[in-house]
């Protein structure tokens, strides 16, 4: 392997730690009962919703059937303010903040909602709870809304968690070719990836495989951490109730110490550290690795199964359970507070009409009837339903943008159930892997930490330890270097205090 690889991406490299796979699975039912206002005659309400998103409506207003439906029901007039790109989005809503032009619902992460919470900026939802419990229900009660409360005043509703979709992957027919059985064990998937790279597995006579791939900015490497129990480093958790880093988790130089071995054996991709989410499903879809950290739809939707087919007809992708290490077995990490936040200006207050019509919006789209609705379109027409029963009908398809309108979240085993019941096998395997649960989000950067620079330089060490451009035996040194230079130990103290604070840590 060409060792020299890693130095050519090095802004890429920094961003790997900050990654999030998806988090946990948080699922509750729409409460029973549509809670459907009266629409009361005059002037519709209008209100506007900025959201991030990889697509948008339809391009035609009279075909957006959901919006037409929410406003007959709501008496409102709905607007969807939809922009392609988290960067895009998140500069719009900043300016638009900024020149009190706000949308009047969009979503920050839990850090934004701090800050944006002690700059006045947020209306305090605490004394409008009472009125939003079927919001409040759906999302997850009382343990799910301390995301979106800060020092007991409520400023954001947290929106209800997607089911987690990635495990290990790994070529069934390459298993087969090499005469090895699935690794259960840390030490079995290194064997693994080696036989993959060595013994020529898809026999074409060339040296063209590998073991392992991914994409260094996301998840690439959760379940080798996990097995070790431990996380990328610099996250915040709880073991034996007490809180834990794992810059300083005793085990971690023993995970970075077998993913150091994985590159001395060449079984890496050398191109690793370059990948991005798109090269690293070419070269799965290509036949170039035989075992990687994949989202299930890029291997069973119907496309995906296309392209595989095009490229290796012959190819057998399974999921494998996280590897058992001497920390465990861990699929990855959920940070529990890291939720998408739905928030509103303070500017709110001052118009109590919209600020009601926004509670009967959250409610109704909280409700069987309205979840429905921005899940699956309209009865008799996107779906049919039989009892409890949602069988979706060709028609579903003209609602393809209908999850711009699942505001607080949607109930997220049923949809799948309905949306994708042969995948059904798929994402109960991902649900159900086990993960380690982190704080970090519920953590504010205390004043003199710059986040920026110590993940950098937290990064930047952590690849030339795997990479074996600084021996391990010097990983003490790069602690010390973190506290003094980077004022880690800062942080740390900050961490400790603010989760005591929030009743998650013993004194």
């Amino acid at each position: 392997m060409d060792l020299k690889r890693w130095q050519s991406v090095p802004t890429l490299v920094t961003c790997v730690l900050l990654a999030f796979s998806l988090a946990g699975c948080n699922q509750q039912s729409a409460s029973p009962e549509s809670s459907v206002p009266n629409n009361q005659t005059g002037a519709k309400v209008k209100i506007e919703v900025l959201v991030s998103a990889i697509n948008n409506l339809p391009t035609d207003p009279a075909m957006d059937m959901i919006k037409k439906e929410l406003d007959t029901k709501l008496g409102i007039d709905l607007k969807i303010t939809a922009v392609v790109g988290d960067e895009d989005y998140k500069n719009q809503r900043n300016l638009r903040l900024a020149s009190n032009t706000s949308a009047d619902l969009f979503y920050v992460d839990r850090r934004d909602m701090i800050k944006l919470s002690q700059q006045g900026s947020l209306l305090d939802l605490s004394s409008h709870m009472d009125k939003l419990q079927a919001t409040k229900q759906f999302v997850g009660g009382e343990e799910a809304m301390t995301t979106g409360t800060v020092k007991g005043r409520v400023f954001g509703i947290p929106k209800a968690s997607p089911a987690p979709q990635f495990t290990l992957w790994l070529r069934q027919d390459w298993l087969e070719q090499v005469g090895m059985q699935a690794p259960v064990t840390i030490s079995e998937l290194l064997h693994v990836m080696k036989a993959f790279t060595e013994q020529d597995p898809d026999r074409n006579g060339k040296n063209d495989t590998y073991g392992f791939t991914g994409n260094p900015q996301f998840n690439a490497l959760d379940q080798i951490f996990g097995a070790y129990g431990t996380t990328y480093l610099g996250k915040f958790y709880l073991k034996d109730g007490k809180l834990v880093n794992s810059i300083y988790d005793p085990r971690i130089k023993q995970a970075l110490g077998f993913m150091n071995e994985m590159v001395k054996q060449g079984v890496v991709d050398p191109d690793f550290l370059a990948n991005t989410k798109g090269q690293q499903k070419d070269k799965a879809y290509q036949g170039q690795v035989g075992l990687l950290n994949f989202n299930w739809p890029v291997v069973v939707n119907s496309d995906a199964a296309k392209q595989i087919s095009a490229f290796q007809p012959q190819a057998k992708w399974v999921q494998i359970q996280a590897p058992t290490g001497p920390g465990g077995s861990y699929n990855g990490y959920d940070d529990v507070g890291a939720r998408s936040m739905m928030v509103m200006p303070a500017s709110l207050q001052k118009e109590p009409e919209k600020l009601q019509k926004i509670i009967e919006l959250l409610n109704y789209l909280s409700s069987t009837e309205g979840s429905r609705l921005v899940q699956y379109g309209l009865p008799g027409i996107h779906y049919q339903l039989s009892g409890e029963t949602i069988t979706p009908t060709e028609q579903i398809h003209d609602v393809v943008y209908s999850h711009l309108y699942q505001l607080v979240g949607r109930d997220e085993m049923t949809y799948l159930q309905t949306k994708f019941p042969d995948a059904e096998p798929y994402y109960r395997f991902a649900i159900e892997q086990s993960r380690l649960k982190v704080l970090d989000a519920f953590i504010e950067l205390p004043p003199g930490f710059n986040a920026a620079d110590a993940n950098r330089y937290i990064m930047e060490e952590t690849f030339k330890f795997i990479y074996d451009k600084r021996p391990l035996s010097e990983y003490d040194d790069f602690v010390h270097t973190l506290e003094k230079t980077y004022h880690y130990e800062l942080y740390m103290e900050s961490a400790r205090k603010q989760l005591v604070e929030q009743d998650l840590l013993n004194q």
